[in-house]
């Protein structure tokens, strides 16, 4: 709308600024068309003129390749750890004017109480088949180095917590996790700040192997750890299923856990002798377990849990997922614990509450 006392435009000035509008729209469209067909992904397949792209791809992966991205993961967790734990250090000697070796012996190397050989006898007895073709003070003297060596490290990595506690140091380096679902025969509050779901063979024998390790877990972190326990029988293992079964009849009496235990301690095949023998020492009603196992009412009660395994990208058992966080195999207590007390820092971290404390 023009101005009431502006004068009426000439036809040859608004035929000039039709022309100025069309063009500047040409000229928009002829630059953004280039621009949409770079920015569109570029399929990394085709089927006739059907595309396959990255997205339809990463879709099918899913977390097949978590446990290649977990490997990378700690490659750069131990990686960026060891550049803190160097920069720490000669900031430290910078600050104190000393040379970093002259630190590390005034700080690591002085402290450290040197092992005693004799208090080692008792160690070298039972280890004495490793030093074989060795005198007995030429392997004492062996266990001492190590000792001294062990108690170096132990000592440097308390004075670099020292160091990291008084310079603020906060680590931003994400792992890798895969949401896994935790259904299943489970101990432990839903509530737990630490969920962990283990897939697991009743004939592997590494399986069975790091039971104690998963009750020491329990043990110790008691109501803030839950374990989730998942069906993964592995095809080599023939008896797998018919034990996986037996377990879910075991739940049915309220009885899984004792079942579980027992199937475990077997370590290798489970024959229907070896379930029934089971099922009697946790006594449990034999009419209605043996009612549950010939009616095969969980003929495949294991299905739900290798599927899920599957989709997770379980390929070998045990393993496991902290709060979706991948291990594979039968690690030991201090790795798990590891993971554990960093998931436990980062729950405390995350609630609304948590006040930071000044220095």
């Amino acid at each position: 709308m023009r101005d009431a006392g502006s004068p009426p435009a000439s036809p040859s000035r608004e035929k000039e600024k039709k022309m100025k509008t069309t063009l500047s729209i040409v000229l928009a469209l002829l630059i953004a068309v280039p621009l949409i067909a770079a920015s569109a992904p570029k399929p990394v397949a085709t089927i006739g003129a059907t595309p396959v792209t990255q997205d339809d791809l990463d879709r099918a992966v899913g977390a097949k390749l978590t446990r290649l991205l977990t490997d990378e993961y700690n490659i750069r967790k131990g990686v960026l750890e060891d550049l803190i734990a160097t920069r720490l250090i000669e900031a430290e000697a910078a600050r104190r004017h000393v040379t970093v070796d002259e630190l590390i012996k005034s700080e690591v190397d002085d402290k450290i109480v040197q092992p005693n050989v004799a208090e080692l006898e008792p160690l070298f007895e039972g280890v004495a088949d490793r030093y074989a073709g060795m005198t007995k003070e030429q392997a004492l003297a062996d266990i001492a180095e190590a000792a001294r060596r062990n108690r170096i490290y132990n000592r440097k990595g308390d004075f670099v917590d020292e160091l990291r506690k008084a310079a603020g140091v906060h680590v931003y380096l994400q792992p890798p996790r895969v949401e896994v679902k935790a259904e299943g025969p489970s101990r432990g509050a839903t509530t737990a700040p630490v969920t962990i779901v283990e897939f697991s063979d009743f004939e592997c024998p590494f399986c069975g192997r790091v039971v104690e390790t998963v009750q020491k877990i329990e043990k110790h972190y008691g109501d803030k750890v839950r374990l989730v326990f998942r069906d993964y029988p592995l095809m080599i293992h023939r008896t797998a299923k018919r034990a996986a079964e037996a377990s879910h009849c075991a739940e049915d009496q309220g009885k899984f856990w004792e079942m579980h235990d027992k199937l475990f301690s077997k370590g290798g095949p489970i024959t229907d002798a070896d379930i029934y023998r089971f099922a009697s020492q946790i006594q449990l009603d034999h009419d209605k377990f043996d009612g549950c196992l010939t009616s095969g009412k969980y003929k495949e009660g294991w299905k739900p849990g290798q599927d899920e395994g599957a989709r997770v990208g379980v390929q070998s058992t045990p393993t496991f997922f902290i709060n979706g966080r991948l291990i594979v195999g039968a690690a030991s207590y201090e790795m798990f614990a590891k993971i554990i007390d960093e998931e436990l820092a980062n729950a405390q971290s995350a609630r609304p509450d948590t006040k930071v404390a000044s220095k």
